[in-house]
């Protein structure tokens, strides 16, 4: 039953597009004297995206178990808690006294820093 209501909106929805597209009021007349030349469709245009627009990718961390994230790294307790999962970094990593790796990570409650655990792979593009 369900796949059929589905497939009742999408079959409506289609032709409503259909009959708004077929609606749409064209003006002017078509001059018979008039030919299209390439020059028409060959006009120079303004990039939009341009080399400076470009970021290098971001490294991504796998964590395979849960993983706390703090606000800062000398942070003793943790804001929060990661679980397992592909987490997505602002490219920011520092090393502590200890020379725990740390980096800034992405997370529901803003950037954030993970000290990466032994167990999580590091993806860099």
């Amino acid at each position: 039953m369900k796949k059929l209501a589905s497939f009742a909106v999408a079959a409506g929805l289609m032709a409503t597009m259909a009959a708004s597209a077929s609606a749409a009021e064209v003006t002017g007349t078509a001059d018979p004297s008039t030919t299209v030349t390439a020059s028409t469709y060959n006009e120079q245009f303004e990039t939009v995206i341009t080399p400076g627009d470009l970021k290098p990718a971001t490294p991504m961390i796998i964590l395979t178990k849960a993983t706390p994230f703090h606000f800062s790294t000398s942070s003793v307790t943790p804001a929060g808690w990661l679980s397992a999962q592909t987490i997505d970094t602002t490219g920011a990593v520092t090393t502590d006294a200890w020379g725990n790796e740390w980096r800034e990570v992405y997370t529901w409650l803003g950037k954030a820093w993970i000290k990466v655990p032994a167990s999580a792979y590091v993806i860099t593009p």
